[in-house]
């Protein structure tokens, strides 16, 4: 089989690169081992654009949501299905601090920042004493629905090998590469975490991050916000919430942790004044990368082997923009955003 493009991965990023490569008319094969605990498949989804503590707007925000909601839509579209949903994030102030900094946000932010004004309605979900701040508009990307429909998609094609991707079997050369029965111009590593060990990328700033959710039941909880004060709960599927997430750069290994739990349940059992019932515990490693900006282009000494990847948690937000931008990068040569671009590793990947 000669082709354009061999894929190692099929979580958001190798699921967005894929289509925009399809969408340019490439051939392509993705290779991938489903593993239901991977980062993209137990991610929350959500879309937010003005983060933490400081209520920081989001890297490149302005271009990134608007482009990955026409994107999530037009992949609706394509499949009939439900993908993404427009939404809001209440955040609850733990602290006169928060509120007072939420406030002073609030004029600077405008466009994405309000204080809510019915309050009153929401004493009977919650306990708070500092008010509210709410976060408009946030997308909520059903991550399962996308990877499915998609997965389905190249299955139809033939454009899928579920494998686990071998490197015994994997022959790079400066013109091209070969995979078992299968050529290609060449390799482009959307593997998550895994690509941490990869021996074209293993020297990149990679911060391997381990976070844990629970999936909660709390049938009395309205599902059409995102709720926050310390933790996130998050509409889920099947009327369940996703109620996370930790990040933990010291970890050992990849097991549930009871600590976690009952941290969790603590802060639920202060704040949430629903009952509720803990479903399912969820754990995976998320790519992230030091300088918190995506890997995207070929290495600087084997130009046929690429890398999409280190979108840590925001696959959903960076994938769709970027996705694009590589897929014309291959198909026309349009550049590579320098603030992206892998080469601006190039002295450490050429050691």
């Amino acid at each position: 089989m000669n082709i354009d493009h061999i894929i190692i991965g099929q979580g958001i990023s190798g699921t967005l690169l894929s289509r925009a490569l399809i969408k340019e008319g490439k051939q392509v094969v993705v290779i991938d081992e489903i593993n239901a605990a991977s980062a993209s498949r137990v991610a929350s989804g959500v879309i937010n654009p003005v983060t933490g503590m400081r209520l920081v707007k989001t890297w490149m925000i302005d271009l990134l949501l608007p482009f990955a909601w026409a994107t999530y839509r037009e992949i609706e579209t394509e499949f009939g299905t439900s993908i993404v949903d427009k939404c809001n994030i209440l955040g609850f102030h733990p602290t006169q601090e928060a509120a007072l900094i939420f406030s002073d946000k609030q004029e600077i932010e405008k466009e994405y920042l309000e204080r809510v004004g019915y309050e009153e309605k929401w004493s009977s979900y919650f306990r708070f004493n500092y008010g509210i701040g709410e976060i408009e508009p946030c997308l909520l990307v059903n991550l399962r629905a996308l990877l499915s429909a998609w997965r389905n998609r190249l299955i139809e094609s033939n454009s899928l090998l579920e494998d686990r991707f071998s490197w015994e079997d994997c022959k790079i050369e400066e013109d091209g590469i070969t995979y078992k029965n299968i050529t290609a111009q060449n390799i482009i590593f959307c593997d998550g975490a895994t690509c941490s060990v990869n021996p074209y990328f293993d020297r990149l700033p990679w911060s391997k991050d381990k976070g844990e959710a629970l999936i909660v039941d709390i049938p009395d909880l309205p599902a059409n916000n995102i709720y926050k004060q310390g933790i996130n709960i998050v509409p889920w599927h099947n009327g369940l919430f996703w109620v996370g997430a930790t990040h933990d750069w010291k970890f050992t290994d990849m097991q549930p942790t009871l600590k976690f739990r009952q941290q969790v349940e603590e802060r639920l059992n202060y704040w949430l004044k629903l009952p509720y019932t803990i479903v399912d515990h969820i754990v995976a490693a998320r790519p992230v990368n030091m300088d918190r900006k995506p890997f995207v282009g070929f290495h600087p000494l084997h130009p046929a082997v690429g890398i999409f990847n280190g979108m840590g948690t925001k696959g959903c937000s960076v994938g769709p923009w970027f996705a694009h931008q590589f897929a014309r990068h291959l198909a026309h040569g349009e550049p590579i955003s320098t603030d992206v671009d892998v080469n601006r590793f190039s002295r450490i990947l050429s050691r």
